[in-house]
């Protein structure tokens, strides 16, 4: 492709701010009380280094990795000054929202195996974290259990292990396919047409993760620069800046001046970057968490996640710790209200409450026949969509500015609902491409790929020209959506399939 810079069409609206009143999380009912509407400095920063928009796990992960994580800034003489903007309390968007899964779908991308090897990573730099620092957010390994309930997805799994025994024989080896009905019962879905197993995958609650790593960095007395977290600050939109580099962040309490900005703003990037309306969609999601019914109490709780996948069906669940109550967090039925392009997480839709209240009954075959479970919790969250269905990460290209174009840029967002498995290595890969420019700002590429590579970040979640163009000339996020959906009531209807390309995504 020319090297000069096409003009990218972006039909769609760009998302607005995050909405200032949104519903309430399980997550958010132990918060911080460090957090809670923080300000390190009174007044905004006006100058940075770098400024992180976005404390969701991108935005923890991006600050940890430049300041506290083991590639740091190493000169603590001229280590770096990071202020990361919240718009609304910290990790209060989609990582304070989510279902606390943790699971590579090792088996969702058979022709390109990099994608399940990067987040088989990713959980094993969470894992190790986690354990290296006691971080009590209720992490415990445990097998994943996919749940397949539509012949047309079953022949695709088998397919896709199948093409895995030459394209990834390693991860072909971590999962295994189940269809009797002895074994499906087992897994608490006799229901189900079959079921990919793996035993790497995790429940977790992920506010309180995010919660130790920006708490740690604002507490250290040994970082390698200053960490000033300003919560309650709307970033509002981006501007070069009038010196010959660098660029302004403006927020409504003031700007702040710097070299590099990172966007870790997910549904909401397009706000920010209005070319990227059409290839990252918001889309909301709702979740629950539910008291265990006796069947699924104590002894009898579950002992594996669960993704429920199906004809429009994307359901997810796990289950708490029997100490700590033992929630069902359950989430999924957007087939009942709205959610793409909507970005308002202050509504709780009464149609889907009640799926998530009466759904597991069925598809668990509990005993309490016609039953449905209390909810101390429901709520919403918004996701961001990619095009592509791969995350994007790296620097923003000139192309995508529609102004002022000049490097310092940067991103990674777009994880469509599949988050926890690629944010923290994602964040990672972004703010060593961070580090590596400054270090060697006279061969920005090279400092890029040799970060990428340092992570063993997917090509496909490379942010380029090429993929955005590419990308715009395939179907949309809402088209593909729509499919998905209409396959569902034809199933149900019983007049064949409607074909739809977009893999399975839950709220993970």
């Amino acid at each position: 492709m020319s090297r000069q810079h096409p003009a990218l069409p972006h039909q769609g609206s760009a998302a607005g701010l995050p909405c200032e009143r949104s519903s309430t999380s399980f997550w958010h009912s132990q918060p911080s009380p460090l957090l809670l509407a923080h300000r390190s400095t009174r007044n905004l920063p006006q100058t940075a280094d770098v400024v992180v928009i976005g404390s969701g796990i991108t935005g923890a992960s991006v600050a940890h990795h430049l300041l506290a994580g083991d590639n740091g800034s190493k000169n603590k003489d001229h280590g770096l000054n990071v202020v990361m903007l919240e718009a609304r309390e910290a990790c209060w968007g989609a990582t304070g929202r989510n279902g606390g899964h943790c699971q590579p779908l090792l088996f969702e991308s058979p022709n390109d195996p990099s994608i399940g090897h990067f987040e088989l990573a990713n959980f094993h730099a969470l894992q190790k974290l986690i354990m290296d620092e006691n971080i009590d957010c209720e992490f415990v390994a445990q097998p994943g259990v996919r749940a397949i309930y539509s012949r047309h997805h079953l022949e695709e799994a088998e397919m896709a292990l199948n093409i895995m025994r030459t394209t990834a024989p390693d991860l072909h080896k971590m999962m295994r396919l189940v269809t009797s009905r002895k074994s499906l019962a087992r897994y608490r879905i006799p229901s189900a047409k079959g079921a990919l197993i793996t035993e790497t995958a995790a429940r977790m609650w992920p506010y309180k993760f995010v919660a130790h790593i920006l708490s740690s960095l604002l507490t250290a007395t040994d970082l390698e620069g200053t960490f000033n977290l300003q919560t309650l600050t709307p970033a509002t939109s981006l501007s070069a800046s009038s010196d010959s580099s660098g660029w302004v962040v403006h927020t409504a309490r003031g700007t702040i001046h710097t070299q590099k900005v990172v966007l870790a703003t997910n549904a909401y990037t397009s706000h920010l970057l209005p070319t990227f309306a059409d290839l990252i969609v918001p889309c909301r999601g709702q979740m629950s968490a539910l008291l265990p019914l006796p069947s699924v109490r104590d002894d009898d709780r579950l002992q594996t996640s669960l993704g429920f996948l199906g004809d429009g069906l994307d359901d997810y669940l796990i289950q708490r710790p029997n100490e700590r109550g033992g929630h069902l967090m359950f989430g999924g039925g957007r087939q009942h209200s709205p959610s793409i392009g909507v970005t308002d997480d202050s509504v709780v839709d009464w149609q889907t409450a009640t799926y998530l209240r009466t759904r597991l009954v069925d598809a668990l075959s509990l005993p309490e026949s016609g039953g449905k479970f209390t909810a101390t919790h429901e709520w919403s969250g918004i996701m961001g969509f990619s095009r592509d269905e791969r995350p994007w990460v790296g620097p923003v290209p000139a192309s995508a500015l529609l102004y002022d174009r000049r490097p310092g840029l940067y991103m990674s967002a777009g994880y469509t609902g599949h988050g926890m498995p690629n944010t923290w290595l994602c964040g990672k890969a972004v703010a060593l491409m961070v580090q590596k420019t400054i270090e060697f700002p006279n061969d920005p590429e090279w400092a890029v790929e040799m970060a990428a590579a340092e992570v063993g970040l997917p090509t496909s979640y490379r942010l380029t020209d090429e993929r955005m163009a590419r990308a715009l000339q395939a179907e949309g996020v809402e088209k593909k959506d729509r499919a998905e959906m209409e396959r569902r009531e034809a199933a149900y209807r019983g007049v064949g399939t409607v074909v739809s390309d977009r893999p399975p995504s839950g709220y993970a």
